[in-house]
């Protein structure tokens, strides 16, 4: 089946709550994801949404959110940009879990499910459903052109553990199942009352522990369209047996969800190109062999997480992931072939400096064919792996380990003759350390902000300059103990 037939919509999920890249790369950015086929965004704007009144705090008009989101004009322009590059745009904000960065903050603490952890909202706090419309009504207003609106609802990792929620649940016939079935409903119907011509998405994960039974009796098909997510390769790719069937019979309309990166590990640096290539291959499989049951497939939302939640580091920054979704675009129109890959290769540049498919770090830093925004920052991630790669292998060495472990360095019981090698290994890697510093921080600077570059510098830089630091220091004084014994 021709994937054209796989919905009218192809979304690219844009996670700004991590390395939310500045306007200037959205401008280079949004006419080329046009052209490689997407038809829209899929925003996810967290704490770099410009909210206002009693909101402020969470967004960028908060004083945490000043160094990291947009401002009102920069969001306005963000808007613009993507409708300018004939980008429709479907905002998505949290609803129920993943709230950390508004029950981070004192003035919603009370609203935690769990009082120590600020992930999930208690459904059973009359303050939840007003802060939820608070967020809703902002988010709308800003976004006047939408059709759709993502109210997320995804791992509510904690639910019905509170006192309230657990006497609720347990006077329900359906258990937990209640509690987010109803705390759906009453957004859904807030939405619908408020904003009759929104349609409304959420993630299908919560529905599908839910019995059919359930989710007919709660009429939840009449509010929702679920989207249903899965980033697992070909050889993992397992969705339940009879999701379809069961949806089918609930839901008119469906979405799927894929991911070109931020799916193969919580601090992945660069996509792993064939797991996502894979993914998308098994998508298509999968639509060709169940899409006939719904009554529309809506279409598919190609996501791009930058954290796996808001206190986790920070994974693929999206320079990084450009190659990745250029061909997990291409290859959901037009299958995967070796033309198809070579095609996007060389329209991104890779002429000289091949695209892998599987991560090959490489030691140059400016490799000038390459075309795609942000390819900079995108080289110099590899060369910092590159590096990496041999700083363990000084670090970790088996030369350390066997004369300079700790005991050793403690009772000065060491060998000069085996020093003397290391101080100008180390010596070559604060080097180059310091040149890949300069230049990353040049390139970074030019399309992030100052928090994400202190984040990610203060993460992945500094920690291996500190070590280099004290084992050179250590090194050498041992090798002057040595001189006077």
């Amino acid at each position: 089946m021709d994937a054209l037939t796989f919905g009218s919509h192809r979304l690219v999920h844009l996670d700004l709550k991590g390395a939310p890249p500045r306007l200037c790369y959205f401008e280079k950015l949004f006419p080329l994801l046009r052209s490689w086929g997407a038809t829209g965004l899929l925003l996810e704007w967290e704490e770099t949404f410009p909210y206002t009144r009693e909101l402020t705090p969470i967004g960028s008009n908060g004083l945490q959110g000043q160094s990291s989101g947009y401002t009102n004009q920069e969001a306005r322009q963000l808007l613009q940009m993507a409708g300018d590059s004939g980008l429709a745009v479907i905002p998505l904000v949290q609803t129920f879990g993943h709230m950390e960065f508004v029950l981070k903050h004192k003035e919603w603490r009370s609203l935690r499910e769990v009082e120590h952890f600020p992930s999930s909202m208690c459904p059973s706090n009359p303050g939840t459903l007003l802060l939820v419309k608070s967020l809703i009504r902002q988010i709308v207003t800003f976004h006047p052109d939408i059709q759709y609106l993502h109210i997320g609802a995804d791992e509510i990792w904690h639910l019905g553990l509170c006192s309230v929620c657990i006497k609720r649940a347990t006077s329900s016939k359906h258990g937990r199942s209640s509690l987010y079935l109803e705390h759906i409903l009453a957004i859904a119907q807030f939405i619908q009352d408020t904003y009759p011509y929104l349609k409304i998405i959420i993630w299908d994960d919560m529905l599908r522990s839910i019995d059919l039974q359930v989710l007919k009796e709660y009429y939840v098909g009449k509010y929702v369209e679920p989207m249903i997510w899965h980033y697992s390769a070909r050889e993992t790719f397992s969705l339940p047996p009879d999701l379809w069937d069961k949806y089918s019979s609930v839901f008119p309309n469906i979405w799927a969800a894929t991911a070109f990166k931020g799916a193969t590990g919580s601090c992945q640096h660069i996509p792993i190109i064939h797991h996502h290539v894979s993914n998308h291959e098994r998508w298509l499989e999968e639509l060709s062999t169940h899409v006939n049951k719904v009554h529309e497939f809506r279409g598919t939302a190609f996501t791009g997480w930058s954290r796996y939640d808001h206190y986790a580091t920070m994974c693929e920054l999206l320079p990084t992931a450009i190659p990745s979704l250029a061909l997990c675009l291409k290859v959901w129109l037009h299958g995967y072939t070796e033309q198809i890959f070579t095609e996007v290769a060389k329209s991104l540049g890779y002429i000289e400096h091949p695209l892998h498919v599987t991560p090959q770090p490489r030691p140059a830093p400016i490799p000038s064919s390459l075309l795609f925004p942000g390819w900079q920052v995108a080289v110099g991630i590899e060369w910092f792996l590159n590096f990496k790669a041999k700083f363990h292998n000084v670090t970790e060495s088996e030369q350390i380990r066997t004369w300079m472990n700790p005991w050793q360095v403690a009772n000065n019981f060491t060998n000069p003759m085996q020093l003397e090698s290391l101080v100008p290994a180390i010596t070559n890697l604060l080097l180059e350390l310091s040149s890949l510093e300069g230049y990353l921080k040049v390139q970074m600077e030019a399309m992030f902000f100052p928090f994400t570059i202190d984040e990610w510098f203060g993460t992945h830089i500094e920690p291996m300059k500190d070590k280099l630091k004290e084992l050179k220091r250590t090194t050498e004084n041992q090798l002057k103990l040595g001189c006077r014994t």
